[in-house]
């Protein structure tokens, strides 16, 4: 299934991937401008009274931090990263000026006092009227509010705002403190980072196409199932991405890949401190020296390299050895092929990180709420707030 979402007269087709053992594809996804029916990328408008494009330090208001709950989530190994350390939180108790620091990039503490004025700071935005500012906070929050979009399979079903962060970057830090409803059916609810090539006003995630490696790709964590503890991982697309398909064609051939596998990674129902690092490769001829990481409540789960860690494929799915999610597990092969995740993100050094987007986007049953607060984005490393 697949369902069209509108802005302006722009008009988007997205769909998604499962993420049981088999690697067949699910229904839905998420949308938000420009256009991307049958691969082609189209026009679109831009959200009214979208301002700044990111870039200059300090731009977002007030800041406010909150820590995290219990533990990381762990178990599925890890690999290294430049990002060791306390980050810049450390430096900023609460967070209270962390917007002013020279490595921050953006930062959204939902501390505008309006939503009309939280959204006139992004370019694109959708389902307006399901963004609420809350006054759920994260425990050691210095702020007052926090974002709560609401979305349901009745409608509306996307829900969402989107940056464009120029000019554009090579490696960022992406810190934020989220809280799920519990009990609700999700499909793709989480923070999206990624580039466009040319940046772009607009999300166009083009579901079931995969990159070519000169025009986009995308990271987010999100939940991969529903119930009382919804397992989480990332749903990536870039240009070494496998196929659910044993052979690949049409244009549905490829959806989000799940590259973590740990069942202790879990959306709650309480503020969890969450932090993901991504590193474009320098070199547009391969994948050395690209990363992907994520820290849960400043405690690594994984972290990818060139190097590390080794896992095998099962279709789309891209397990580390180490790995103990059954939609691994139970499809391991007897004798794996064991390999890096080639993280070549990208063929041309013209493809940046330029494109934040939040969402949280339900196709079925009822009405679900996540809570966002605390969001910075910088060159280096950031940690839960202090």
């Amino acid at each position: 299934m697949k369902w069209l979402g509108s802005l302006g007269l722009a008009v988007v087709l997205f769909g998604c991937g499962s993420d049981s053992g088999g690697g067949s594809p699910a229904t839905g996804g998420a949308s938000s401008g420009g256009a991307s029916s049958g691969g082609a990328s189209s026009g679109g408008t831009s959200g009214a009274g979208g301002t700044a494009s990111g870039g200059a330090s300090g731009s977002g208001g007030s800041t406010s931090g909150g820590s995290g709950g219990a533990g990381g989530a762990g178990g599925a190994g890890t690999g290294g990263s430049s990002g060791a350390g306390p980050g810049l939180s450390a430096k900023y108790p609460g967070d209270v000026g962390i917007d002013k620091d020279p490595d921050v990039i953006w930062v959204e503490s939902f501390e505008e006092g309006s939503v009309s004025a939280l959204l006139t700071r992004y370019e694109s935005k959708q389902g307006t009227g399901a963004i609420a500012l809350d006054p759920s906070v994260p425990a050691k929050s210095s702020g007052k509010a926090s974002g709560k979009l609401t979305a349901s399979g009745a409608g509306p079903n996307a829900v969402d705002f989107y940056k464009k962060l120029a000019p554009g970057y090579d490696e960022l830090f992406v810190r934020y403190y989220a809280r799920y409803q519990a009990g609700v059916k999700w499909h793709h609810t989480g923070v999206w980072i990624g580039g466009y090539n040319p940046a772009s006003n607009w999300p166009s995630p083009q579901a079931g196409l995969k990159p070519d490696g000169d025009d986009r790709f995308h990271v987010s964590l999100e939940p991969m199932t529903s119930g009382s503890a919804p397992r989480m991982d990332f749903y990536n697309y870039w240009m070494k991405m496998h196929s659910w398909m044993d052979q690949p064609s049409g244009n549905t051939a490829y959806y989000g890949n799940s590259v973590i596998h740990d069942p202790a990674l879990t959306a709650k129902d309480e503020w969890q401190c969450f932090e993901l690092h991504i590193k474009l490769n320098p070199s547009a001829a391969s994948g050395a020296g690209a990363e992907l990481g994520v820290w849960v409540n400043d405690q690594s789960v994984i972290q990818f390299t060139d190097k590390a860690p080794l896992g095998y494929w099962v279709k789309d799915k891209f397990c580390p050895e180490k790995a103990t999610g059954t939609e691994c597990t139970q499809y391991k092969p007897t004798s794996p092929t064991l390999v890096v995740l080639d993280l070549q993100w990208r063929n041309t050094t013209d493809l940046k990180l330029n494109a934040f987007w939040p969402q949280n986007y339900i196709t079925e049953g009822g009405a679900g709420s996540v809570w966002y607060d605390d969001m910075v984005i910088a060159k280096s490393r950031v940690g839960c707030i202090q």
